[in-house]
């Protein structure tokens, strides 16, 4: 009867070790607390404004926080904001965090330095964008 009970104990104990492996679980998150996210960055340029979007991989809104140097000659590194700390909340596949750059002239490079973490304060993204006007190309006339 003990070897019974024995094998029993063990195949019990196999199966579980086989879900655990094979990921049949899954890791729960509290009402309100989001899940690590990767985020991606976009940039898009315009002549009065540079805008940088900050894309979490993921549907389920959480809380955020940013810190983020804002620099604008970035061949000089004229640094003209940072903010620490920055709390963004339901943050979003479809609501990223947003950062917009006023542009006083066309001409103007921005560059953006930014550190993404979450609520337990692990750092998600760390990232370096710059955006610098083209070149014009002369068209023939």
């Amino acid at each position: 009867m003990t070897s019974t009970i024995t094998r029993t104990l063990l195949v019990c104990l196999f199966f579980a070790a086989v879900l655990l492996c094979a990921g049949c679980t899954e890791q729960q998150s509290s009402p309100g607390e989001a899940m690590d996210a990767e985020f991606r960055g976009e940039t898009a340029g315009y002549d009065d404004r540079v805008e940088f979007r900050f894309v979490p991989d993921t549907d389920e809104p959480g809380a955020y926080s940013a810190t983020y140097t804002i620099e604008r000659d970035v061949s000089w590194g004229t640094t003209i904001e940072t903010r620490e700390n920055v709390q963004y909340e339901d943050i979003s596949r479809a609501d990223p965090i947003e950062v917009v750059v006023p542009r006083e002239a066309p001409s103007d490079g921005v560059a953006l330095e930014i550190e993404i973490r979450n609520s337990a304060g692990d750092v998600l993204h760390r990232s370096r964008t710059s955006v610098a006007p083209a070149t014009p190309v002369p068209t023939p006339s």
